[in-house]
């Protein structure tokens, strides 16, 4: 039996491109094992010196490009987009935010005293009237013979009366002239008794006529109202909100349809709930803006007129109802609309203005970078300049939720910061979006923002 010498072979040359040596996507850095994963993991055990060498400087190389690639790496700064706003001027406006209803200042239910069937309605809902316009009878005839009636009454004791007066004024002439015969001897105590009770008798019949007068003139005024409940007379100008019968149907305050007309004012006021937290800062006589949904593009106006003290309690918060005068020049608005109110706090127009998130965007700075916080420790912004962040103090004034009033520290025109994205990538450009922040007119949130300077 033979022995077989089987001789080894060396591995064949690999060739390694420099590509081949870059980290792969997604990954770290090239490592030793990549490295070896890139040279198919060759043994270089058992090689001859000089191919031993040139492994050795195949290794040593991508060793040095995987260094590299970790300096590259870890040096490369990531792109950095910052969103800015332009420093400028606009108005500002400090508001405590309400929703409410419009109702109108007067409202009156109308409906007849008597039980009786209507003859006539003479509006529709929507209709325009005016005060002591006829809108609605019921048949007069019984309530116009009745008045008739309670007049020939009054007038018969006001004749019994007079003729009361009459014989109480000649009785009492007789007894004066008695008493003067009596006192000369002239005549009998009998005689003066009998003239006495006569002026007594008249006295009496004159107190009845009067009496009868009186209750008969209730009965009257009775019998005037009952022929004035027969016709519905709206009690002031305004517009009809609604009309509840028809002609034919028995109305009445004993029926079902006792409220047949409603009419309202065309004044309207509007009626807010604001909350307890805010409702210390209001004040009768405050302005206050307000908008609808049916008219989205016009902002109405009115003022604070009364605030009630007494509080309603919604889920479990309380609220006080304030009342707000409605100015609606051109007759648009409606009874029962919800709109949202601004009662205006304080309002700063022309006046230099940020955006809020600038501040906000400029805390985080900070926070990471707090080496460069301003040394007064107070508000602070971060403006681009020549292509750079950089941090700027600042003083602010009153906000409306979206933008400050700027006192001190910034100059028209100039970039704040107001956000930043980083991308993955190597490269150091920064490149900025501009947002204008000049005229903005918004209420805060509500309960209104925090007012005042920092």
């Amino acid at each position: 039996m033979s022995d077989t010498n089987e001789k080894s072979t060396p591995d064949e040359h690999i060739l390694i491109n420099e590509e081949d040596l870059e980290p792969m996507p997604g990954h770290a850095p090239l490592d030793v094992d990549h490295v070896r994963r890139v040279i198919g993991a060759k043994r270089i055990q058992g090689m001859s010196t000089p191919k031993k060498i040139a492994w050795a400087l195949v290794l040593v190389l991508a060793l040095a490009a995987s260094a590299y690639g970790v300096y590259k790496w870890r040096s490369g700064s990531a792109e950095v987009t910052y969103s800015t706003a332009t420093v400028g001027k606009g108005t500002v406006t400090y508001a405590i935010e309400a929703t409410g209803t419009l109702e109108a200042v007067r409202e009156s239910d109308l409906g007849f005293k008597s039980d009786d069937a209507i003859i006539a309605i003479n509006v529709q809902p929507g209709d325009h009237v005016t005060a002591g316009q006829l809108l609605a009878e019921q048949d007069p005839a019984t309530y116009k013979t009745a008045l008739q009636q309670a007049q020939n009454t009054v007038h018969k004791d006001q004749i019994s009366l007079k003729t009361a007066n009459l014989s109480y004024q000649t009785n009492l002439k007789n007894f004066n002239q008695q008493k003067q015969l009596f006192d000369a001897g002239a005549i009998s105590q009998s005689e003066l008794d009998d003239a006495q009770d006569a002026l007594t008798r008249s006295e009496w019949e004159v107190e009845v006529a009067n009496v009868n007068l009186a209750n008969d003139r209730i009965k009257l005024a009775q019998a005037e109202r009952d022929l004035a409940g027969a016709a519905i007379l709206a009690p002031f100008d305004g517009i009809v909100g609604a009309v509840n019968g028809q002609v034919g149907q028995l109305s009445g305050i004993n029926t079902s349809s006792s409220t047949l007309l409603t009419v309202m004012s065309d004044e309207l006021q509007l009626s807010t709930l604001v909350n307890e937290a805010d409702i210390g800062k209001i004040q009768v006589g405050q302005a206050a803006e307000f908008t609808s949904s049916s008219f989205a593009n016009i902002t109405f106006r009115g003022k604070v007129e009364r605030i009630t003290p007494q509080a309603q309690t919604v889920s479990s918060v309380q609220y006080y109802p304030v009342l707000i005068s409605v100015e609606d020049p051109e007759g648009v608005l409606l009874s029962g609309m919800s709109v949202s109110a601004n009662i205006i706090m304080a309002r700063q127009e022309n006046v230099l203005t940020v955006p809020m998130m600038a501040v906000s965007y400029a805390t985080t700075y900070l926070r990471n970078n707090p080496s460069l916080a301003p040394s007064s420790g107070g508000k602070a912004v971060v403006v681009m300049e020549n292509g750079q962040p950089v941090v700027k103090a600042v003083t602010l004034g009153i906000n409306d939720g979206s933008n400050y009033v700027v006192t001190g520290g910034l100059n028209e025109g100039e970039a704040v910061i107001v956000g930043a994205n980083q991308a993955s990538t190597s490269g150091t450009t920064t490149s900025t979006t501009n947002r204008n922040s000049t005229n903005r007119n918004q209420g805060g949130g509500v309960g209104g923002p925090p007012m005042g300077g920092f």
